[in-house]
């Protein structure tokens, strides 16, 4: 067993082996779950046709742990942690092997493809804020940024690598192979867990849930600078919401499916160099500019993909902008882990998983009703604005689109250029002390 201890020595100002072995079991899990949830796609996807299907299954894999999240981040701030965890990638496991079990008995429905994401639903929900908040029992605080770059990292090595490969076993193993790969990864997880010991809960008094909850929302309001740019990265998250499930559609409203491949595969390396950045360089002493300029070249980026319809450019948008968000990410984590006391990263962190679970269905439905309804139209032939804003963005199947992307991105844009005028945010460092 390794043991962490939590004394500050300066001496042990590292990641650490234990981070390591943790951080290398959660990377294999989430990769086997990459592999699954692409091949349990293009089932679906065949086997009903059904975009309405497909939908479903999104809805039937967020939802509960949308609800559940306010009771599982109290929870993940009193109990002991690895003990969650390690359930978790039990219960996943099981729901996995289950589904193997049906594919190879010829007996799976789409209906047990339902059932098996709102049971790793409800493990999401009770992983998440334990995870969070045993990272932080693991790292010294010299350390939080690039823990955090190492988990965007090896999310983004993830979402680049688990489709292509996936793609290739699919027609080799089919898809209860790939959900025997996904199960060998939950039992790599599962030992990683149970070869660390995270430092011992610190006492804390229990009270109801709600209350917890509560006193979730009142940390923020106590510390308003804090509040402020927690606001300020919801509404850049949610602005990035309403364009990213539009980013198909418009490419491929003028190029073929190996166009978008390339421009997904820019914005998958992006991620990893990202990720990598972190990792390497630990982070700036004063996070906030940094996190208000990430959000200016994000939202460029967006305003500038709408307005281009050259590859190359497309190409490099999607570079920078999942760079940032990569880099963005990595940043917010290390502000949280510093800010937040150790006893209640937990709830906070539900609370915030919480909120980002709900912007998810609320912006794509935006986003998608403006494109569909009302800019798509404006700029098709003899279209409201195909006379006027048309001679400079295009009319035509995609264009309008466009329109919306420079839109969303320039309104982005403008919102990181007044936050950096505001005297406020910048003393978040001094008006929130570390918290440890």
């Amino acid at each position: 067993m390794i043991s962490v201890s939590e004394t500050g020595d300066v001496r042990q100002e590292a990641l650490g082996a234990s981070f390591f072995i943790v951080w290398l079991g959660q990377f294999v899990s989430s990769f086997g779950t990459m592999l699954t949830s692409f091949s349990l796609g293009v089932w679906l996807f065949q086997r009903t046709g059904s975009v309405l299907d497909f939908s479903a299954m999104i809805l039937f894999s967020t939802v509960p742990a949308l609800l559940l999240l306010p009771w599982t981040g109290p929870l993940a701030d009193r109990a002991d942690k690895r003990h969650i965890l390690m359930a978790c990638e039990l219960t996943a496991g099981l729901a996995a092997g289950t589904m193997a079990l049906l594919i190879w008995l010829d007996a799976f429905q789409v209906w047990h493809l339902y059932a098996a994401q709102v049971v790793l639903s409800v493990g999401m929900a009770f992983q998440g804020p334990a995870a969070y908040a045993a990272i932080t029992s693991l790292v010294p605080k010299s350390q939080f940024g690039r823990a955090s770059g190492m988990f965007s990292l090896s999310s983004a090595v993830s979402q680049l690598a688990a489709p292509l490969l996936a793609a290739s076993l699919l027609s080799l193993l089919g898809l209860a192979g790939i959900l025997a790969i996904d199960l060998a990864s939950f039992c790599i997880a599962l030992f990683s867990l149970a070869a660390v010991r995270l430092p011992p809960l610190q006492a804390r008094k229990r009270a109801p849930v709600m209350t917890e909850l509560g006193d979730a929302i009142d940390f923020f309001v106590e510390r308003p600078s804090l509040a402020i740019v927690y606001g300020y990265l919801s509404l850049g998250g949610f602005l990035s919401g309403t364009v990213i499930v539009l980013v198909t559609p418009m490419v491929l409203a003028n190029y073929d499916a190996v166009t978008l491949g390339w421009i997904n595969s820019a914005g998958a390396l992006g991620g990893v160099l990202g990720g990598l950045a972190m990792v390497i360089w630990g982070g700036p002493k004063r996070w906030t500019p940094l996190l208000l300029g990430l959000n200016l070249s994000n939202g460029l980026a967006v305003a500038v993909a709408g307005f281009s319809t050259a590859v190359p450019i497309l190409c490099a948008c999607s570079f920078v902008v999942v760079f940032s968000s990569s880099l963005l990410a990595a940043c917010v984590q290390s502000v949280w882990r510093r800010k937040v006391p150790r006893q209640r990263q937990g709830s906070i962190v539900a609370l915030q998983q919480a909120v980002a679970l709900a912007l998810i269905p609320l912006s794509a439905l935006i986003g998608g009703t403006l494109s569909q309804y009302v800019f798509e139209p404006s700029l098709m032939s003899g279209g409201i604005w195909a006379d006027s804003i048309g001679s400079w963005f295009g009319t035509g199947a995609g264009r309008g689109t466009g329109l919306f992307f420079f839109v969303i991105g320039s309104v982005s844009a403008g919102i990181s250029l007044l936050a950096m005028t505001s005297r406020r945010l910048y003393r978040l460092e001094a008006e929130v002390p570390d918290a440890f």
